[in-house]
């Protein structure tokens, strides 16, 4: 992965968070907060920011975890581990994890081990590791898509001092104004609309239908090269529905992305 696609801090603990909340749910692990406002505050009356909060119950006994994540480019050393610690210590807090992209020092990891802190190597697959650019099944999606279109087909529409049949002509008429001798614009668009509601509103399919518009004005309809006067409004159609329903079936893949090695004992229980 070149520099400029690499991962900040912040998303580093985003992603932690996804893991331990998607794989920890089978456990009964729930993720209680995260990031720069997950504090808890210790009997020492100081308050402990903690990257990730877990917590999870034994009867009626909560259980918290820590989980500390270290996006470095160096490997962590043994006081990431002395600080997570003594943070548990005055919290109360069960369990502690260090999550770090560039993994431990042998000391650290004596030390870890030592008081009870698991270990986590969590980074980006790169071009030496086995599973790199790897896809893998991860499901199959099936969708049905339930679609009836209805529409109505003009076939003609007829001005009196001229009738539109083509059904490019039509069509342009969707975008065409007419004018009265006052000089207002009505888009021919409303006819075509009104005409159109009444023959789904009757649910007469493929009879042929003609609807008159009564003028309460004279009006015009000024074209390229032309002024046409408007002696009557009458559109002529069809209703049709047709059935769009379609099924299709996705599969679902993905690719490795981040490679997670426990140099300690496991994380969630066997």
């Amino acid at each position: 992965m070149s520099d400029k696609n690499e991962l900040n801090w912040e998303e580093y603990e985003a992603i932690t968070k996804y893991i331990y909340e998607a794989l920890g749910a089978q456990y009964g692990i729930k993720v209680k907060d995260y990031g720069r406002k997950c504090k808890v505050k210790g009997k020492s009356g100081v308050e402990h920011q903690v990257d990730v909060l877990t917590e999870q119950f034994e009867g009626e006994r909560k259980l918290l975890t820590a989980i500390e994540c270290k996006y470095l480019k160096k490997k962590v050393n043994k006081d990431i581990v002395m600080k997570l610690s003594e943070t548990m210590l005055d919290s109360g807090i069960a369990s502690g994890i260090i999550v770090s992209k560039t993994g431990f020092t042998r000391d650290t990891i004596t030390f870890a081990e030592y008081k009870g802190i698991k270990l986590v190597e969590l980074r980006e697959a790169g071009e030496d590791d086995a599973d790199f650019k790897k896809t893998f099944e991860i499901g199959t999606l099936d969708t049905h898509i339930n679609m009836m279109v209805s529409r109505a087909n003009v076939t003609s529409i007829d001005f009196g001092s001229i009738t539109i049949a083509g059904e490019a002509e039509i069509m342009a008429m969707y975008y065409a104004n007419l004018h009265d001798s006052y000089g207002r614009v009505i888009p021919f668009g409303t006819y075509l609309r009104a005409f159109s509601d009444d023959l789904e509103s009757s649910g007469e399919l493929l009879k042929t239908t003609t609807i008159s518009f009564p003028l309460s004005s004279k009006l015009f309809w000024k074209r390229s090269n032309e002024e046409i006067a408007v002696e009557k409004i009458s559109i002529t159609g069809f209703f049709t529905k047709t059935d769009k329903s379609s099924r299709r079936s996705f599969l679902l893949t993905d690719q490795v992305w981040m490679i997670s090695i426990r140099p300690t004992n496991h994380i969630f229980p066997d």
